[in-house]
Order: structure tokens, then sequence, then C-alpha cells
């Protein structure tokens, strides 16, 4: 599994991280896209930076193909299984394709083997911000997966950039090594913080 590390406000300290595809290489403007729902605004910064980015989010229910760089995989955010008919579209115009599983239950309408079962493209487990969603993102082998910071801890500890590292690089060694297997992400999470 290759993990992800969206825009967040330390991402400038978070750049020599090694392990990740870290912001801009990974676009997510969750502002433009899910706040302000400013698809233009989100088109620019997309076009901008078209030669820093490898992976970006495609616009949450948009159903037609968008004037998008080609040289970029995109993430389709899957809220019904039908929306997967939009990667389809992508692929069939030549574009990457990696279909993203919402893991949080109110954006979605089916069931995590519903959409292993239904999605032939590589999958992507959008927003891991808990213990349970990166194990479960583990044991159902997720090619992609993007972490929240909350994930790594409390409020306050989130503040200490080298505490920030030290919890990335671990749980980046851990993924590596687990291959699926639950108990060396047990191992991580047992250790006291």
């Amino acid at each position: 599994m290759i993990l992800a590390l969206g825009y967040n406000p330390l991402i400038q300290k978070l750049q020599d991280v090694t392990g990740y595809i870290i912001y801009p290489r990974f676009f997510d403007n969750k502002k433009a896209l899910l706040i302000e729902r400013n698809y233009k605004k989100y088109l620019r910064e997309l076009w901008f930076n078209r030669n820093k980015i490898e992976v970006a989010l495609y616009p949450d229910n948009i159903n037609y193909v968008l004037p998008v760089p080609k040289n970029i995989a995109y993430v389709v955010p899957i809220h019904t299984l039908s929306q997967l008919e939009i990667a389809d579209k992508l692929r069939e115009n030549n574009y990457k394709v990696i279909a993203g599983y919402a893991s949080d239950p109110k954006y979605r309408d089916y069931t995590i083997h519903d959409f292993i079962k239904a999605s032939k493209y590589q999958h992507w487990y959008l927003g891991i911000s808990t213990r349970h969603e990166l194990k479960e993102a583990l044991f159902y082998s997720f090619d992609y997966g993007d972490v929240t910071l909350m994930l790594l801890g409390r409020f306050q500890q989130l503040k200490d950039v080298n505490y920030i590292r030290r919890k990335l690089k671990e749980i980046q060694q851990l993924v590596s090594k687990s291959h699926g297997r639950q108990s060396s992400i047990l191992d991580f999470f047992a250790k006291p913080r």
C-alpha cells in the first residue's frame, strides 16, 4: 500500500518525509472541492501545478469528463457504485484512474465488499483517520490511501513536527512490512503516546 499525505497546516515542514506521496504531489484541495464547491478554482490550481502533481482527487459527484491534465492519475471518489461510470469515461479518454473508497459511511451507499467487487480499478482508501480505517485498508489490500493527521495522535501532539515525522515513519515501516498482517499494525497502536 502506498500512502499519501494531503494538504495540512504543517505540510511545508513535512516535504522531506520519505515513503509518502506528499502534497502537492498528492493534490487534494478539500477547501475548494468540498467547502466552497469551487470547481473552477480547483481546475485552475490543478493546471497551474500540473508538473508537480502525480495524483489528484477528481471533483466529487461530477459525472462527465472535465478538462484536466492527462499526466496526472485521478482518484475518483465513489459515493454510489454507479459513479464508477465516470471512472470508465475517464479511462476511455486515456486518463489514469484510481477508484476512491469513501471511508466515512455517511458519504457512501455501499459496503467495502461491494466496492472491491464492483471496481476494476486500483483502490484508494480516502481519508484514513482512525486505527480501524488503517487496519481495514490493509486487510482489504488497498493499493493507496491518504492519511490524515488525526490518525497520528491527539490535537496537542499534532503541533509537534518531530512527533508527526516519527509517527509517519512508523506507519510507513509497518505498512510496508505488514502486507495485510494486522499484528504489525497492532504493534504500532500498542505503543504509548
